[in-house]
């Protein structure tokens, strides 16, 4: 009879594999490592998971619902867009913020082609990307954003703003500080205002 699957055993594994794999990599780390990194034997990832990959799929699993649990939070918010996209830049900053390793897992392993991690995190940035689009549209319906851009070039803006914001302060220690602390105020104000005086 197999035995019973703990679900604290189960976050152990995903807790030590995003450690090391923020650390060493994707291709660095095996799951002897893994399973040192939990306390907990060899055998008992595979009671869990197959291989390594699905560590890595089941990591994104979990917080692809952590998003989702988010977006729904935010579709049901009695705000404008615009607020919603300032409070949305702040949540995002404040996730990096205290989930450091998987920012970098992100931004380490998302442009190494061929890999299974690379499409897990490809699906969680699209859920992302498909989230915004849709915010982006309900701000063309209320008035907020304007029609005639085109709508996929505004979400890659933000994204972009965002994303890159994050990979210096994950690259440049001593901008972390302005980054977690004045960069979503920042980001927005640049939606908000543009970043061209008017000419007059």
């Amino acid at each position: 009879m197999a035995r019973p699957r703990s679900p604290e055993k189960k976050e152990w594994i995903r807790k030590a594999a995003i450690n090391l794999i923020s650390e060493e990599g994707f291709h660095g780390v095996t799951t002897d490592k893994i399973a040192r990194e939990a306390g907990v034997s060899v055998g008992t990832i595979y009671n869990y998971f197959e291989n390594k990959e699905d560590i890595i799929s089941y990591i994104f699993q979990v917080e692809h619902k952590k998003l989702n649990i988010l977006f729904d939070r935010f579709q049901k918010k009695e705000i404008s867009v615009p607020e919603k996209f300032k409070l949305l830049i702040e949540k995002y900053f404040k996730y990096v913020f205290n989930n450091e390793k998987l920012a970098r897992i992100i931004h380490n392993e998302t442009f190494r082609p061929g890999k299974k991690i690379t499409r897990e995190i490809f699906n969680y940035i699209l859920a992302i990307r498909k989230y915004l689009k849709e915010l982006v549209e309900e701000g063309i319906r209320e008035g907020s954003i304007y029609p005639d851009y085109n709508l996929d070039m505004v979400v890659n803006f933000i994204m972009g703003l965002s994303f890159t914001t994050v990979v210096f302060g994950l690259t440049e220690p001593e901008e972390v500080e302005y980054i977690y602390k004045k960069a979503p105020e920042d980001i927005y104000n640049i939606l908000v205002r543009g970043i061209f005086v008017s000419e007059r």
